[in-house]
């Protein structure tokens, strides 16, 4: 599963759009073939095409294919499918194989192509697969369980504590973890000793070091990985999280219940006297009647519901997620007892007053794929986000010698305020001779205070802040050579990883295919006028323009400005004579343009098509402007002319070049296909 999971998260990356669906099945289909085997079927040994001396077999077809299909549950496609697929990567390899004789991967042109897309790809792809990644599935896994837990608290005040601070918290959470081992009530201990001010507080969650019930992504990573961890009814031993020393108690961890999406009918408590009540309840009882009878739920609400913020909008109160317990306990049981949307509650008391609950959606946990946006959103806001990244940088940091010459430093902005220092090193870094000294060193690479100044001035780039302005422009200079080692790092990958270098090796293929096709088949077409003209008439009665609704469009952003000229229209003014008079008044203040539709567009000119002809429409938006459309009849079929006809023709002749490229291509390699081989595929 962590393999699939992993998989996908590369394949999002934004930097790797073209190939975020093969790369991901194709380690997804490792696991598949391992299946496989396991059975005994060695697919390396079916042979279903050969290209020369080349064989394809049918690991390799199954592979390509579920890379094609985005998926893979491909087991129910049919043969035809197959069939089809295996004549295409036929002619696919043929075309790579083509472009390699030709010399493509040679050229100027694609070699800085390919290292452009190399150098913006690797580092993002390293981030996400290092950082993002393991974040991600550690979010979801934790997501499908809630826990709740109680802590106690030692603090430790300062980011950096002197060791004899951080020796004497440790020793008094350990006494306080003794304490509890010895028989005291961990509720006791917390509101008598734990540091976390919450624990003493009766009004409020965190009382007796009560934390309530949370899932991933509400706690700091080291306290959510004990609480995740901790058997249900021990205490963990002693740990450290950013805020000081804790120990937890884990009380239950459950699976999540899918969140509630609800709506209720409220009356409120207005009195203690026993007729109050039994009014509330008689108003109760005859609401509840109604609902039975069939009046609808969110009219009801409307009508009744004595909660002022939801029954305007029918009862609705919003998503309501498992560990939401700490609402009123015989609300949240209610709530969460219905099964099914639509269900409706009995009459409920809370401590508020009376309701009747309706679930009208259910919200759970989705596949990872599904929920891998609102992950991401989530992780990169995480404090653990940051620590990875910091982490990686580190690591990258330690395999490549660095320096910053400090001395330069000093002498470039010594006696600078440390508020002015950015505004005056990029001042300073427009004198060319400044703005090319080297600052600093990674490995053979040095960097300039250009490079550094322009890195810092990018908001997207974190650098701490120091006291003075040589300490901030070495921090600068620290943030920038951290960057650099991540992005070295990374444009080693295709060196050590197998996967990124798959990816790099699929673009390539992509890129010199595209510059083959782009030669001798869509440039070609689109070039030779001759042949063009030749295939027109030769075809011209194919080339017939389709009957169309024509429609006027006048548009303004001057409302007043539209409805008086419209009536000039109205008032009999001929389409010549109104051409004219826009031409002459309307000179950037609005435009007149004839439309042409086949039919429905499922757009605002389909307001036109039920006009008579000479009709017209009143003000409507299009496009965030405001228009005013006239039928103006109906066009008869006709043939195209060459130019109307134009971008048909060219995609003909284009087909016929390919066509004759792939004839000649499977001609000169002698390909031989077994599509009959294919019907053992994801079998």
């Amino acid at each position: 599963m962590l393999i699939v999971l992993i998989c996908f998260i590369v394949c999002k990356s934004p930097w790797i759009t073209y190939m975020k669906r093969s790369t991901a099945i194709w380690l997804s289909l490792i696991l598949l073939s391992a299946t496989q085997f396991a059975v005994g079927q060695d697919k390396s040994s079916i042979v279903v095409a050969e290209i020369g001396d080349e064989p394809i077999n049918l690991m390799e077809f199954e592979e390509q294919y579920v890379k094609s299909t985005g998926t893979v549950n491909v087991a129910a496609d049919s043969i035809e499918a197959y069939e089809d697929f295996l004549e295409r990567y036929v002619d696919f390899k043929l075309k790579i194989m083509e472009a390699e004789e030709a010399g493509y991967p040679d050229q100027a042109q694609v070699r800085n192509e390919l290292h452009q897309y190399r150098a913006s790809f690797a580092r993002p792809y390293l981030v996400d697969r290092e950082v993002l990644a393991p974040i991600l599935i550690d979010l979801y896994l934790k997501k499908r369980k809630v826990v709740h837990a109680s802590h106690l608290m030692v603090r430790l005040n300062t980011l950096d504590p002197a060791p004899a601070d951080t020796l004497a918290a440790w020793q008094r959470i350990v006494a306080l973890l003794d304490s509890v081992k010895s028989g005291m009530d961990f509720g006791d201990v917390a509101v008598a000793y734990s540091e976390d001010p919450s624990a003493s507080d009766s009004r409020g969650q965190g009382f007796r070091g009560d934390l309530g019930w949370f899932t991933a992504g509400r706690m700091v990573k080291a306290f959510e990985d004990k609480a995740y961890s901790t058997p249900v009814g021990e205490v963990s031993e002693p740990f450290r999280t950013s805020y000081g020393y804790h120990i937890v108690q884990v009380h239950s961890r459950q699976p999540a219940n899918p969140g509630r999406e609800l709506a209720h009918i409220m009356v409120r408590f207005t009195g203690e006297v026993p007729e109050d009540t039994s009014a509330m309840l008689a108003k109760m009882d005859s609401i509840q009647a109604d609902l039975q009878s069939g009046l609808p739920f969110d009219i009801a609400a409307g009508k009744w519901s004595e909660d002022v913020n939801s029954s305007a909008r029918g009862g609705e109160i919003g998503l309501f997620l498992d560990i939401d317990r700490q609402l009123d306990q015989n609300f949240y049981n209610a709530a969460f007892g219905l099964e099914s949307v639509g269900d409706v509650t009995d009459i409920v008391q809370s401590a508020f007053g009376y309701h009747i609950i309706k679930l009208i959606g259910l919200d759970s946990l989705g596949t990872f794929e599904q929920e891998y946006d609102n992950l991401e959103r989530q992780a990169r806001n995480l404090p653990r986000m940051r620590r990875a990244e910091t982490a990686l940088a580190e690591s990258a940091r330690a395999a490549y010698p660095s320096t910053i010459d400090t001395v330069l430093i000093s002498r470039l902005v010594g006696g600078i305020h440390r508020d002015s220092l950015k505004r005056y090193v990029s001042r300073l870094v427009t004198v060319d001779s400044v703005g090319h000294l080297p600052i600093a060193t990674l490995g053979d690479s040095v960097y300039t205070l250009r490079q550094i100044s322009d890195f810092a001035a990018d908001s997207r780039n974190r650098v701490l802040n120091a006291a003075t302005a040589r300490l901030q422009t070495v921090s600068m200079a620290d943030a920038f050579l951290d960057f650099a080692a991540v992005t070295h790092a990374a444009l080693d990958l295709e060196k050590t990883d197998e996967e990124f270098r798959e990816v790099m090796q699929s673009f390539r293929d992509g890129l010199i295919m595209f510059e083959l096709m782009d030669d001798s088949v869509w440039t070609a077409a689109a070039l030779d006028s001759v042949r063009m003209q030749v295939h027109f008439e030769a075809n011209s009665t194919r080339y017939i323009m389709p009957e169309r609704f024509r429609i006027i469009e006048l548009e303004s952003h001057n409302d007043s400005l539209l409805t008086s000229t419209a009536e000039l229209v109205d008032n009999g003014m001929s389409w010549v004579d109104f051409e004219s008079y826009a031409d002459s008044n309307f000179h950037r203040v609005a435009n007149l343009d004839t439309v042409r539709v086949d039919g429905p567009t499922n757009s605002a000119y389909d307001r036109a098509l039920q006009l008579e002809v000479g009709e017209r429409t009143d003000i409507i938006q299009i496009r965030n402007t405001a228009v005013i459309l006239w039928m103006d009849g109906l066009e008869p079929s006709r043939p195209k002319t060459f130019e109307e006809a134009q971008a048909e023709v060219v995609s003909e002749i284009q087909q016929e070049l390919e066509e004759a490229l792939i004839t000649r291509l499977r001609r000169e390699h002698s390909v031989r296909t077994y599509p009959d081989r294919v019907r053992h595929a994801f079998r």
